[in-house]
C-alpha cells in the first residue's frame, strides 16, 4: 500500500512539473505567434518579440544549470519553478504595464507609468548578468514601448510596480 501511495504521489509531482513547465511553454509560443502575426499591429507585434525574447533570455541562462546536473530532481523542480513563476510574472508585468499606458491620456502620464516599469525592470536583477548590451538591449531601446531589462526578477518587480 505504501508503495502504490508513494508512485502516485511520484506521479502527481512529475504532472505538476509538467504542467509549470506547460506555462513558460504557453506564453513562449503564444508570443512567438504574435510576433510572427503580419496580420497584427506592429506594436502587438514588438510586445510579443520582448517576450519571446525575455523567455529565450531566461531559458539560455538556466539551461547550463539544468544540463549540468540531470540526475538532482529537486533541482530540476526548482528550476522548472522558477522558469514558471518567472515568466508568469513578466506576462503580468507587460499585461499591466500596457494597460497603464493605453489607459492613461496625457503624455507626462504615460512617461511616468514607463519611468516605474523601466526602473522596477532595472533594479531588480535576477543573474545579476555582466553582458550589458544583451540585458539593456530593449531598456536603451525608444524604438520599443517594453524598455526593460532582460535580466529581470519579474516577481520582485511585479510587486514593486504594483505598491
Amino acid at each position: 500500500m505504501k508503495k502504490l501511495l508513494f508512485i502516485a504521489l511520484l506521479l502527481c509531482a512529475t504532472t505538476l512539473n509538467v504542467n509549470a513547465q506547460d506555462v513558460f511553454k504557453e506564453i513562449l509560443k503564444t508570443s512567438r505567434e504574435v510576433a510572427e502575426d503580419e496580420t497584427k499591429d506592429l506594436e502587438t507585434r514588438k510586445i510579443a518579440t520582448f517576450k519571446y525574447d525575455e523567455l529565450c533570455y531566461l531559458a539560455g541562462k538556466v539551461r547550463s544549470d539544468v544540463l549540468r546536473d540531470t540526475t538532482d530532481l529537486a533541482f530540476f523542480n526548482k528550476t522548472i519553478t522558477m522558469l514558471n513563476e518567472q515568466s508568469y510574472a513578466m506576462h503580468e508585468f507587460v499585461t499591466l504595464f500596457v494597460s497603464l499606458i493605453t489607459h492613461s491620456k496625457k503624455d507626462k502620464d504615460k512617461q511616468v507609468i514607463l519611468a516605474k516599469f523601466r526602473e522596477a525592470s532595472i533594479n531588480n536583477p535576477y543573474f545579476y548578468d555582466k553582458d550589458t548590451e544583451l540585458v539593456h538591449a530593449y531598456y536603451n531601446n525608444s524604438n520599443y514601448l517594453t524598455q526593460f531589462s532582460l535580466d529581470t526578477d519579474w516577481v520582485k518587480a511585479l510587486a514593486e510596480v504594483k505598491k
